[in-house]
């Protein structure tokens, strides 16, 4: 008998060992195939540049830090005459990039702080890739895991924002929000699993202090990392509707109390924020704070008061009550606010100049169908069928509104053209309000824990948010992508799992069931009338991300200015030129990407391009500290005063040969004795801020 138990032992041991080395090898070769796709382009980009202009914004802070050891509290090369307030700015990013490279050139010292730039967003977005494939193969096995990984390798969508050469912080936010939700999910897995109370908590306690620490990192990186916060209280607010008794209060407290009050205290964005950083508190630092509130007292009134045997037997019918007064609240706060969210608060920002950005206008269906295939839609399918699968009929309350909430929110580009579109969005309107009213229903009527039901919840969560955000600003679909690879690898496998059945005593079944899902998934990622996303993803690796400014008159034209303009030189460009006059000509700005005050590009355009005499362009230049004027041809109207021949005040500098010919010119600026300065060229177009930057 003894020995028998040895050699069973020895054959699950070599079963386990086998298993894992399986992890590794597979797992190597997809995070290695990820990132050789992720660098195709680097040959086509010029030593120096990037492929977006915020690249050149966050390289540009990370070499302040690298010469200073930090960043100043204003930035006096960018927004001038006031200089960008570096307060109200989230700048963990470019720390990490200059601290990085000071760790890594000690090491290797042929690696600039301009590689690190250029690659992190690869190695960032395949760390987060690898963190998710390890959380979904200790959930769910092998396969799940490889499926999910496939498809993020390969989604066009999941590469436009994590190629080399991007530079942009959206693959660093991603990779914190992978850490910060699958490691909660795995303190909540701790509770269910089979072992001794002390070795539970404490394994309970760590994976809580790691979400609670990536949760700090992500507040003091982006302002959208609200939204990943939104999936774990949304997840805990579940577990509160669902329950009769608090489980986990002490774990949730020790989560909040790790990064809510030392967030407000690192960063003045949160305590004293404006313009786009003026709702951060409320919008991200609040709701963790409300839920513990809201635990609280349901455990004091259950445990602590003389009336607590009465109130057991309706516990379901308190908790309600209180969640439904919290969302109470926070509608009234949304609505009071409403103003001030359409015209500073990305992604709520509905003013004019916002919705020329491309990145934020809305994502139409070929858009989707070009960086997703048919994911999109199997991934809201594999939801629609988790729901069904997990809660059964109760669970209709909440799949029918999901199944209603595509229409408007990823078929909007086809409604439009059909009716209003307000229509359309009142349709989207409805469809949300639908879903939250029906997890919340179904919430309360759970009668018993499905299996992994938190992790179900908080994807279904990650889908609902992304595809929201990225319905109306097609930047967002970059993190819409890890929610669709998770239910559509679920329905492939629930599909295996059915077709395996019905043939179950004449193949092996994980022979079998590995071939089914070889089959779909090869279907899915090449074929043409089902998507084939797959194809798209060299073209996008390569040849989308196109370097900018390039090999261009415009490159230049900077490289003329680094060479021949003194470092105190003030230019006034276009604002999707900032970043890069700061970077490669080395000059100082007055606009600039980062939007921080958008009423100032619109009085850019409106007092250069359309000046309707020189003496007022003159007078907006100087109380912007402008020594030097930069156009791109055909920018400037017809009319415009630079066109009425010579002037005393504009002297053409570059290029030096056939000037009115040139694509690009650049006058230095001779300011006559009676130009005056005025206020009305520095308003933000917000009172209360123009008070501040005027003080300033």
């Amino acid at each position: 008998m003894i020995v028998t138990n040895n050699a069973a032992s020895k054959s699950c041991h070599s079963t386990d060992t086998v298993k894992k080395i399986s992890m590794v090898v597979l797992f190597t070769v997809l995070l290695c195939g990820a990132i050789l796709i992720r660098i195709q382009g680097t040959p086509h980009i010029p030593e120096g540049q990037f492929t977006s202009n915020d690249g050149y914004f966050y390289y540009w802070q990370a070499e302040l830090i690298s010469e200073h050891g930090k960043l100043p509290a204003r930035d006096m090369h960018r927004w001038l005459p006031v200089g960008r307030d570096l307060g109200q700015t989230l700048n963990l990013y470019p720390y990490v990039l200059a601290y990085t490279n000071k760790v890594l050139s000690r090491v290797f010292p042929s690696i600039s702080l301009y590689h690190v730039v250029f690659y992190a967003p690869v190695i960032c977005f395949c760390l987060g890739l690898g963190v998710l494939c390890l959380f979904f193969y200790r959930t769910y096995g092998l396969l799940f895991s490889s499926m999910v990984g496939i498809f993020l390798a390969t989604f066009p969508g999941a590469m436009l924002r994590s190629v080399a050469g991007f530079g942009d912080r959206d693959s660093w936010c991603l990779l914190l929000g992978i850490i910060t939700i699958t490691t909660y999910l795995i303190s909540l897995q701790m509770s269910s699993m089979c072992l001794q109370g002390v070795a539970r908590k404490h394994k309970r306690f760590l994976w809580t202090l790691t979400s609670g620490f990536t949760a700090f990192l992500g507040c003091l990186s982006w302002e959208g990392f609200g939204v990943f916060l939104g999936v774990i209280l949304t997840v805990e607010f579940w577990r509160f509707l669902s329950s009769e008794t608090e489980e986990g209060l002490e774990f949730y407290l020790l989560w909040v109390c790790f990064f809510v009050p030392w967030v407000w205290l690192v960063s003045a964005a949160y305590r004293s924020g404006y313009g786009f950083s003026e709702h951060l508190t409320a919008l991200v630092l609040v709701p963790p704070v409300v839920l513990l509130i809201l635990r609280s007292c349901r455990y004091i009134l259950l445990t602590k008061m003389p009336f607590a045997r009465k109130l057991r037997p309706h516990v379901r019918l308190l908790t309600l009550g209180l969640t439904l007064a919290s969302i109470s609240l926070a509608i009234s706060y949304i609505l009071a606010q409403l103003d001030t969210f359409s015209d500073t608060t990305v992604p709520f920002s509905q003013n004019a100049f916002m919705q020329t950005v491309g990145e934020l206008k809305d994502t139409s269906i070929t858009t989707w169908k070009f960086r997703y295939g048919s994911v999109f839609i199997l991934g809201w399918l594999g939801a629609i069928m988790g729901v069904l699968r997990l809660w059964k009929k109760r669970g209709l309350v909440f799949a029918v509104p999901l199944a209603f909430f595509a229409m408007p929110a990823f078929y909007r580009s086809i409604l439009d053209p059909l009716w209003d579109p307000s229509l359309t969005n009142g349709l989207f309107g409805v469809a949300i309000t639908s879903c939250i009213i029906g997890s919340i229903a179904l919430a309360w009527r759970r009668q018993r824990i499905a299996l992994n039901e938190s992790t179900y919840i908080a994807f279904i969560m990650l889908f609902l948010f992304w595809a929201s955000l990225a319905r109306d600003a097609n930047r967002y679909d970059f993190f819409l992508g890890i929610s669709i690879a998770f239910f559509t690898a679920d329905l492939i496998r629930f599909l295996a799992d059915f077709y395996g059945n019905q043939v179950k005593n004449r193949m092996p079944q994980l022979l079998l069931k590995t071939f089914i899902i070889s089959i779909m998934l090869t279907l899915i990622l090449f074929w043409q009338p089902v998507g084939g996303h797959a194809k798209n993803a060299m073209y996008v690796a390569s040849k989308i991300r196109l370097a900018t400014p390039g090999d261009t008159v415009v490159a230049k034209t900077f490289s003329w200015m680094k060479d021949n303009l003194p470092r105190t030189a003030v230019v006034a460009a276009n604002w999707s030129n900032g970043s890069q006059l700061n970077v490669l000509a080395r000059v100082k700005t007055i606009v600039d990407q980062d939007h921080y005050i958008p009423y100032w590009i619109h009085l850019y355009n409106q007092h250069i391009y359309s000046a309707a005499s020189e003496y007022e362009a003159l007078e907006f230049l100087k109380s912007h500290n402008a020594t030097h004027l930069m156009l791109l041809h055909g920018m400037e109207s017809s009319d415009s005063f630079l066109h009425k021949g010579p002037s005393d005040a504009f002297i053409p500098v570059y290029p030096t040969e056939k000037f009115s010919e040139a694509k690009i010119k650049v006058w230095e600026i001779h300011y006559p004795a009676d130009t005056q300065t005025d206020l009305k060229y520095l308003e933000t177009g917000f009172p209360e801020i123009d008070v501040y930057l005027q003080a300033q």
